[in-house]
């Protein structure tokens, strides 16, 4: 896993320093992660590294949305004067957001095959992919 963690952290340091030489107005995490998609695309998704240490990056995204809730709570009086426009442009960006997911998983999906990423349960009573 570690070097799965390396080699997203190699991605974000080559978008930072693309960035940075050419000023491109980009994030730079954007541009790190075109170039790990690149690498992965080059070994056909053969990563296993970066596949392991992205589903522990995954487990701990709730860990990463603690600080936010926190300032929300704290500034919430200056948040409660404009919470119809924010509350509009959330739901509005939330709908979005769902629409692009589910285009772009029905749009990788044609890559996989038939039958590749079938839902069983498990013993437990969660699900599993097979793959």
């Amino acid at each position: 896993m570690i070097q799965g963690l390396v080699l997203l952290v190699a991605g974000q340091l080559v978008g930072e320093a693309v960035v940075t030489v050419t000023g491109l107005p980009v994030p730079s995490a954007v541009v790190g992660m075109v170039f790990v998609l690149a690498a992965l695309l080059a070994r056909k998704g053969q990563m296993p590294e970066v596949r392991r240490a992205g589903h522990t990056l995954l487990m701990l995204v709730p860990l990463f949305l603690v600080p936010v809730s926190v300032g929300i709570m704290e500034q919430f009086d200056a948040l409660r004067a404009d919470a119809w426009p924010l509350t509009a442009a959330l739901c509005v960006s939330i709908v979005l957001g769902m629409a692009a997911t589910g285009l772009a998983v029905r749009w990788f999906s044609r890559f996989d095959g038939p039958g590749a990423h079938t839902v069983t349960d498990r013993p437990g009573g969660g699900e599993a992919r097979d793959e």
